[in-house]
């Protein structure tokens, strides 16, 4: 059986829609509804219903389901037994991380750690975010949330923190607020893409409710732009912003937010070789960087 066809079951199954799936796939929805209706010709069964509430699964879809997430385990469980063999036993890792924090944060560590262990292939998974290790999507994830539903392993290793930061061109034009009742006048660039970040988007929202939104972006990049633009104020993560000579940041021992970092990875995957050296290497670098990461 194919097994891009059972990945594809499982993104519609979990997402309840064709065009949700193929946007967690990065595929399209007519080619996801190909998909599932030549896995559905195969097995001779509908897997999935029409409901009000989107596609649900039919009785034969769970049970098929049931089975295709025992055939992910036990992939996982063969690699493992295969690829376990020596100390330095060859292998891709693919590590799931925000963009952010792969591109400002851990790039600039990678020389070493890749100098060292040339018999790992890294890939680096910024999207989806947060990557899935049960749809093979990822084999370590990096996040600001636990093991969730996923049933991984792993600890937290840090925390990180946001602050509000403006240009000092901003900050040149009018006083910046020190207070939640100052924002009034102020221009704030608030999170376009509050799906992914929900919590830091309703922080934002709250302490900036006086102030007035001119601007909203997806990315953090877009973000950080838009804040040496002087177009605004701006939640930015500390570890990116505090670097940055053209910004400042607003009232710094107040109005900051601050997440847990966990990383995690699968109970199948976790002692394998290349998977520990990699876990190990993040650990230490969150270690090392617990100050600059928190801000």
């Amino acid at each position: 059986m194919d097994w891009d066809l059972c990945k594809t079951f499982v993104a519609v199954a979990e997402t309840r829609s064709f065009a949700a799936a193929a946007r967690q796939l990065r595929s399209s929805h007519p080619t996801v509804g190909r998909k599932v209706a030549e896995l559905e010709n195969q097995l001779g069964i509908p897997l999935f219903a029409r409901s009000n509430d989107g596609l649900s699964l039919t009785s034969q879809g769970r049970k098929f389901r049931e089975h295709v997430e025992a055939m992910a385990a036990a992939a996982l469980r063969a690699e493992a037994a295969v690829s376990a063999t020596g100390a330095q036993a060859r292998g891709v890792v693919k590590l799931s991380i925000g963009a952010t924090l792969a591109s400002h944060w851990l790039m600039p560590r990678l020389g070493g750690f890749l100098r060292a262990h040339d018999h790992i292939q890294l890939e680096i998974i910024t999207h989806p975010f947060p990557a899935s290790v049960r749809r093979r999507e990822a084999d370590v994830v990096l996040r600001p949330v636990d093991s969730g539903e996923e049933n991984l392993i792993g600890r937290r290793i840090g925390r990180l923190g946001t602050g509000f930061y403006a240009s000092r061109g901003y900050a040149a034009r009018r006083p910046l607020p020190e207070r939640r009742d100052e924002w009034k006048g102020h221009s704030v660039i608030g999170f376009a893409d509050r799906a992914s970040n929900e919590r830091l988007a309703r922080w934002s929202d709250f302490i900036t409710r006086q102030g007035s939104v001119v601007l909203r972006c997806s990315s953090q990049g877009d973000m950080l732009a838009a804040a040496r633009a002087g177009l605004g104020i701006s939640a930015l993560s500390c570890f990116v912003a505090a670097t940055d000579p053209d910004l400042v940041r607003v009232a710094p021992q107040k109005l900051v937010s601050v997440a847990d970092l966990w990383l995690l990875a699968h109970p199948d995957l976790v002692d394998l070789p290349v998977v520990r050296a990699v876990i190990d290497f993040v650990t230490a670098c969150a270690r090392e960087d617990r100050v600059t990461l928190r801000g």
